[in-house]
């Protein structure tokens, strides 16, 4: 397809539209195990906790794919990389469909391994959009995660259910959680393929001749850990990561295993939340380039997701389906809706010929967040039975992030911040001054309950 002749404008909505599409359908790949995962637990005799060690081991691989891409995408084109990962994560579900669960490790490293469509994306919008509309079309293309958790949310029960008569085999078949694994799989095969028509367009600036080395993985941290401004939003990467990798890991099998409800009322108030996230995303973006400081909107985000998944945390069998709904749709507003704000600022502050390496670095706090907080969970989930404490300890790095994006980004190191304040903390008049505003509160409290 030539596409030299088109303006700038229908470039960049071409580019969007495309990637939008490739990170639609990589996230439906992402949230088939969660959503299977009570179904072949039954069938392979297993605790549901071990959803928590595929998905540990599906972001150890990410987390090195991340950090590694730079080379790849410079050197085979952002939009083959796409390519890649969507055959990879079509891969992945082949190997759920096989039915081995001795495989299964495998399905989890090919789906880490495609973790890298975000950074490529990335490559290709930062060449193609203007600074100024960075965070409305990043936060556009972002909204393809949300859209592929609504498309996973409608089309996994659908294809759960369907039974039809074959002619060939004499019999009636039942696709199961194996065959709708596998039919995903095709869908996703087919998006790659659909994908070639742009590529020699949007990869033009591919340079077969670069060399690709594990010594990019020190300059790329080192540019994302040596920039104050960087840092932060590795850690905004890292604290809304976790929390998204809980609720797309855990919350449909909580909605199931732990309040008693069918696959298809999970889904649907999975899918109403999910599409809530796609407006968010798009209001975040908007803001950002027009009204708000993206450190502000940040520091907002990470406020409000802490709040609802302290809220999740206090679900049981008394709350009902509209009310958990309500709550996830403002999870899915704030932890689920931040990546297009997050990559538009990593797009701006990162050096031009380096916008995918250094969106991967950052994103690589996003993967060893997704690998150590369902890895948590799920050890939580498998030795207490509980659902709930796991997303109140998620909470605490988000409200962590609030504070952090509040101010201006510190420009010492944060262990030294942490340290120096901690030595102020337990000087005597620092905490004399504390226990008599602790005192006189509980002086007034006491006053005021005798008033009353």
């Amino acid at each position: 397809m030539d596409l030299s002749r088109l303006n700038w404008r229908s470039i960049m909505i071409i580019a969007t539209s495309a990637m939008m599409l490739q990170q639609a359908f990589s996230y439906v790949c992402q949230i088939v195990m969660p959503i299977l995962a009570d179904r072949l637990a039954e069938e392979f005799g297993i605790s549901r906790g071990w959803l928590g060690f595929y998905l540990a081991i599906q972001n150890v691989m990410a987390i090195i794919a991340a950090i590694c891409c730079g080379g790849f995408i410079l050197r085979f084109g952002a939009v083959r990389v796409s390519q890649t990962t969507l055959i990879l994560m079509g891969s992945s579900l082949l190997v759920i469909a096989s039915g081995q669960l001795w495989l299964y490790p495998i399905g989890a490293i090919l789906l880490g391994a495609a973790s890298v469509s975000t950074p490529a994306s990335s490559h290709i919008l930062a060449r193609v959009c203007p600074p100024k509309l960075a965070p409305l079309v990043f936060s556009i293309k972002q909204t393809g995660v949300p859209v592929g958790a609504l498309i996973g949310g409608l089309l996994l029960p659908f294809l759960l259910g369907v039974v039809f008569y074959s002619h060939v085999f004499g019999q009636t078949i039942r696709l199961g959680h194996f065959g709708a694994a596998f039919v995903t799989a095709l869908i996703v095969f087919f998006v790659a393929i659909a994908l070639q028509p742009i590529r020699n367009h949007f990869d033009a600036d591919r340079n077969p001749s670069t060399k690709i080395s594990f010594g990019d993985v020190r300059a790329t941290m080192g540019m994302v850990l040596g920039n104050p401004p960087l840092r932060d939003l590795a850690f905004a990467a890292f604290a809304f990561g976790g929390l998204q990798a809980v609720f797309s890991g855990f919350f449909l099998l909580f909605l199931i295993d732990g309040l008693g409800y069918s696959e298809v009322e999970a889904g649907g108030a999975f899918a109403i939340a999910s599409f809530s996230a796609i407006w968010a995303r798009i209001m975040w973006g908007w803001l950002a380039g027009s009204h708000f400081s993206p450190r502000y909107l940040l520091a907002a985000i990470g406020l409000i997701a802490g709040i609802s998944a302290i809220l999740i945390a206090t679900f049981d069998p008394s709350w009902g389906l509209l009310d958990i709904t309500i709550v996830a749709i403002a999870f899915n507003i704030s932890a689920i809706s931040w990546h297009g704000l997050l990559l538009a600022e990593t797009a701006r502050l990162a050096p031009k010929e380096h916008v995918g390496g250094v969106t991967g670095g950052v994103l690589s706090f996003t993967s060893i967040a997704m690998m150590i907080y369902p890895a948590v969970y799920g050890a939580i989930l498998a030795s207490t039975g509980s659902y709930s404490l796991g997303f109140l300890l998620a909470a605490a790095p988000s409200f962590g992030a609030f504070i952090i994006f509040l101010r201006a980004p510190l420009e010492t190191a944060w262990i030294s911040l942490i340290s120096k304040n901690f030595q102020l903390a337990i000087r005597f008049e620092f905490l004399a001054q504390v226990l008599a505003v602790i005192g006189t509160g509980i002086c007034l409290g006491l006053v005021w309950d005798q008033l009353g």
